[in-house]
């Protein structure tokens, strides 16, 4: 049985590369990247690094093959990187570089947009649900529960910590993972009065069912 245990800092490289081998909507992103950092600098290591107390990894036999990573107050984490962590990136890649270059593909540029205007969970999403997290499982991982348990896992140690809420955020394109979370007892979001977005489907939730 995979274990499900904190994260070392050993496990950093782990991270980067799930985060790559998830990055197309739970998909290999791979084939879109020139720089395979790219994806674990943005989704993945400012959480490892910066809140480590609420980064969870699954490891089996042959090593660390999942994790979930969060944020315990999203503002106050937005603030931190925007100060101590995409400055350094900003510097790395500068916008010139997503453009004019045989060294950057749509995936890069992309990614490095982002670095330079890091998007934020809206107020009406942070106000209820103060937390967020990220969670990506290798496929070999993939419909045996353990998705599940690494969530709950979670979902306990942020409880614990004070949390009294959390929010992700899910690409239109990963159909498959609407049911997982609607099935944990997450609830699809949206502000009153509109309807969901089409860039990001919001999911929340201040406790889970526990089924099964």
């Amino acid at each position: 049985m995979p274990i499900i245990r904190s994260y070392a800092s050993t496990d950093l490289d782990s991270l980067y590369a799930i985060a790559l081998a998830t990055g197309d909507s739970g998909s290999d992103a791979s084939h879109k990247f020139h720089d395979l950092e790219l994806l674990g600098d943005v989704y993945a290591a400012p959480y490892a690094i910066f809140e480590p107390e609420l980064a969870l990894v699954i490891e089996d036999q042959h090593g660390v093959a999942g994790y979930c990573v969060g944020a315990l107050h999203t503002r106050t984490f937005e603030l931190l990187l925007d100060l101590l962590w995409w400055p350094a990136l900003q510097h790395r890649y500068p916008l010139s570089s997503v453009s004019g270059s045989d060294r950057r593909s749509a995936g890069d540029a992309g990614v490095i947009q982002i670095m330079h205007h890091p998007p934020q969970s809206p107020d009406w999403l942070v106000d209820d649900y103060p937390s967020h997290l990220h969670i990506n499982l290798l496929p070999r991982l993939k419909g045996q529960g353990h998705g599940r348990r690494l969530l709950t896992a979670w979902h306990e140690r942020a409880g614990a910590m004070g949390s009294t809420g959390f929010h992700l955020g899910v690409d239109p394109r990963n159909t498959s993972a609407y049911g997982f979370y609607e099935a944990m007892g997450l609830v699809r979001l949206s502000p009153a009065g509109t309807t969901i977005a089409d860039d990001v489907i919001w999911f929340g939730a201040s406790h889970f069912r526990r089924n099964g």
